[in-house]
C-alpha cells in the first residue's frame, strides 16, 4: 500500500493536550494498517505561537521527526530547542510538549508504537 503524506485529508485540532491554538493533523496510517504494534503515523503542522501541551504517555513510544521549522520541546522536564532534521523520542511513561515560538510552521511526522 502507498500513501502520500502531503495529500492525506487534513483535520483541524484545537488545544491539543491543553495546548494553545489550532494545528493541522493528517492521519496517514492507523493501527489497522499494520500487523505490528504501530499505533499511528501522522503528519502534524503547528503554526506559529501554537503548542502541543505538556502531557504524559502510557506504555508506548512516540517519535517526532521535524521536517520543517523550529521550536521548543520539553521532554521529561528538560526544555531544548529543536529544528528541521531533529528526531525526538518520547520513552514509555515519558512526558513531553512542543511550543512553536518561531514565525514559521513546524511540520512533523509523528510515529507511536505500543509496547
Amino acid at each position: 500500500m502507498i500513501k502520500n503524506f502531503i495529500d492525506v485529508k487534513k483535520q483541524a485540532l484545537e488545544n491539543s493536550h491543553d495546548g494553545i491554538g489550532e494545528y493541522e493533523l493528517f492521519e496517514i496510517w492507523n493501527s489497522k494498517d499494520f500487523k505490528s504494534n504501530i499505533d499511528f503515523i501522522d503528519r502534524v503542522v503547528i503554526p506559529p505561537q501554537s503548542t502541543v501541551g505538556y502531557h504524559k504517555h502510557g506504555n508506548n513510544e512516540e517519535i517526532y521527526i521535524v521536517l520543517e521549522g523550529r521550536g521548543e520541546m520539553t521532554l521529561n522536564g528538560k526544555t531544548v530547542q529543536v529544528k528541521k532534521g531533529d528526531m525526538i523520542l518520547n520513552q514509555p511513561w515519558g512526558e513531553h510538549g512542543l511550543v512553536n515560538n518561531s514565525d514559521d510552521v513546524i511540520d512533523l511526522l509523528v510515529v507511536q508504537v505500543s509496547l
